[in-house]
């Protein structure tokens, strides 16, 4: 007897328990198994995703090998636009760039430059794009505009590059010492890298005092 008012006793309280927390657990399962689903479609999207990005990257690779400008532009801002959560994105704007600086067409490199730096999340694309961005800049005769755009700039292992890019800005602006400081720092920061572009560099700006 004891035994059955203990299992009915179970009965009800299991009872009382479903009707307070039923609900709860059903939106439980319910919300764990959409969030399962949910997350094998973001997945297999995202796979999808980067599938195409990476095929149409590959055609306008070909298309910049084939010169072929207005497939360059169309191609490559498809990708920017439609596959913008894709590293390919960030490499169709670079690619877009150095194309228009080619052809002499500085504004519209530097608007895809602007891009990869308003959308980027990659410290390395941030500094290759401000590092181009002022290479532009400075082709375009906006040498101080330039210089201001990465005088500030935590250059970490980019700094050779950075120190490089003001000694040809400072020697732009015919300001032979501050150049040749940029380039000894440069030369000192990259002292096991390939540097005869950059000796020759600061030797073309003669000694000191000269």
């Amino acid at each position: 007897m004891v035994a059955n008012t203990t299992e009915e006793e179970q009965i009800e309280s299991l009872k009382k328990w479903w009707k307070e927390n039923g609900t709860s657990v059903v939106v439980g399962l319910v919300l764990g198994f959409g969030a399962l689903i949910g997350g094998n479609y973001w997945i297999q999207h995202n796979k999808t995703q980067s599938q195409n990005a990476s095929l149409e990257f590959s055609q306008l690779q070909d298309d910049l090998q084939q010169s072929r400008s207005d497939a360059v532009v169309t191609r490559g801002d498809h990708i920017i636009n439609n596959f913008s959560d894709t590293p390919y994105a960030v490499l169709s704007a670079f690619a877009i760039a150095k194309f228009k600086v080619d052809e002499g067409d500085f504004l519209s490199a530097r608007a895809r430059l602007q891009w990869v730096l308003d959308n980027s999340e990659q410290a390395e694309f941030i500094h290759m794009a401000r590092i181009r961005m002022a290479s532009v800049m400075l082709a375009e005769g906006n040498a101080d505009g330039a210089l201001s755009l990465i005088s500030t700039i935590e250059a970490g292992e980019y700094l050779p590059l950075y120190e490089e890019l003001k000694g040809d800005i400072y020697a732009s602006l015919s300001q032979l010492s501050q150049a040749r400081g940029a380039y000894e720092k440069a030369l000192k920061a990259n002292d096991k890298g390939n540097n005869s572009l950059l000796q020759m560099k600061l030797d073309d700006l003669g000694s000191e005092g000269a």
